[in-house]
């Protein structure tokens, strides 16, 4: 089924190319195949996140709208411009991405344009919010119920927590696993790495990350292999030195690395590990899966879902559960091998970025013929 004259308009995101977290992957993603599916896509993009701006991009068309570099208004303002800059006219459906923006569906609902709004239920919990501003998110949650044609979710827990505490069925739909055939393992070098003699942390420098748990406990082992973190924390300077004056010298910060380097360094780690205390899907656990194969993750009920029975989990907040998995694992790379062909037939099954765009067009199409 092919709609040449219709036009999908994504906002909410930082944009792409993609090179931040899992909303701007999976717009990529999607984006792309909806342009193979016939469609017109327009991306928005913040012009405070791109030095280079492209007209184009994996055939969607890029819209740049400005947004302030503050990290409380970003989001909002940035969407907010990205309404006032829309074609009413010649927009057929709109992809919301973000709880947060969700405030602006009422007057999306002026151009009686359907909307899919795609939502991270968790949000609210971050501890980077205030008391404001997570009340401000409960309340967008109300919003998207009321005002969206579709409010998406990609995780079943929380849309059996939509389901309980607001009475509203939100659509499932997962999020994807990189599927990156192509490796390299010169790139290492660069770093100053070898083939399976590190682990690595791939994320923000938030608390609810658990990243001070993570460097801690792994200060306390006494092993050859390296802790490798990626990320860091650009709208908090002051935590990110915090976090990084915790490592010995068997800790690696490598700070934000995307694309080729981050896919390579992650697929020639032993495994990835992830001591969060709160999460939605997390997108970078999902790409470990799909690129190492394994993971030892807090057992969180998100983190649970999302392994779908590989693996491996340590209790929360447990450092001595989490230092005798960790020192378990590094210990047999066999049991590790043999665990990476179950975690591949997992996420080849129920994360493939195929069926997940398809399930976004079969939404798609219900709304506009």
């Amino acid at each position: 089924m092919e709609h040449k004259n219709k036009k999908i308009v994504i906002i909410g995101s930082r944009g792409v190319p993609a090179s931040y977290g899992g909303f701007e992957t999976s717009v990529e993603e999607t984006g792309k195949r909806f342009v193979k599916h016939g469609f017109e896509v327009d991306i928005h993009c913040r012009s405070n996140h791109y030095s280079e701006k492209l007209n184009s991009y994996k055939g969607a068309n890029l819209v740049y709208v400005w947004s302030p570099s503050n990290k409380y208004f970003n989001t909002i303002i940035s969407t907010l411009v990205s309404i006032i800059k829309l074609d009413k006219k010649r927009t057929d459906i709109i992809i919301l991405y973000g709880l947060g923006n969700a405030i602006f569906l009422p007057l999306i609902n002026m151009f009686s344009v359907p909307v899919i709004t795609v939502v991270d239920g968790a949000d609210w919990r971050r501890s980077k919010w205030g008391v404001i501003s997570s009340f401000y998110l409960k309340l967008n949650s109300f919003i998207a119920i009321k005002f969206s044609k579709s409010v998406v979710v990609d995780s079943k827990i929380i849309q059996k927590k939509y389901e309980d505490k607001l009475k509203f069925l939100c659509d499932y739909i997962p999020y994807g696993y990189s599927n990156e055939k192509n490796y390299d393992k010169q790139i290492l070098k660069k770093y100053s790495l070898h083939n399976k003699e590190y682990i690595i942390f791939v994320g923000r420098f938030e608390k609810e990350k658990g990243i001070e748990f993570l460097i801690n406990n792994f200060n306390q082992i006494e092993s050859d292999t390296y802790l490798v973190i990626i990320g860091g924390n650009k709208a908090n300077r002051k935590y990110e030195d915090y976090i990084k004056s915790l490592g010995n010298q068997r800790v690696k910060y490598l700070g934000f690395i995307y694309d080729k380097d981050y896919i390579n360094i992650l697929r020639y780690s032993l495994f990835y590990v992830s001591t969060s205390f709160v999460e939605g899907t997390s997108p970078s656990l999902l790409t470990a899966m799909g690129v190492n194969g394994f993971a030892l993750v807090s057992d969180i009920e998100e983190n649970l879902e999302t392994l779908n029975g590989t693996c491996s989990t340590f209790k929360t907040g447990d450092g001595n559960d989490f230092i005798k998995k960790l020192l378990y694992y590094i210990d047999n790379k066999k049991n590790v091998d043999i665990e990476r062909i179950k975690t591949k037939s997992v996420v080849e099954k129920y994360y493939n970025w195929d069926s997940i765009a398809n399930d976004y067009l079969s939404h798609i199409y219900r709304l506009i013929d």
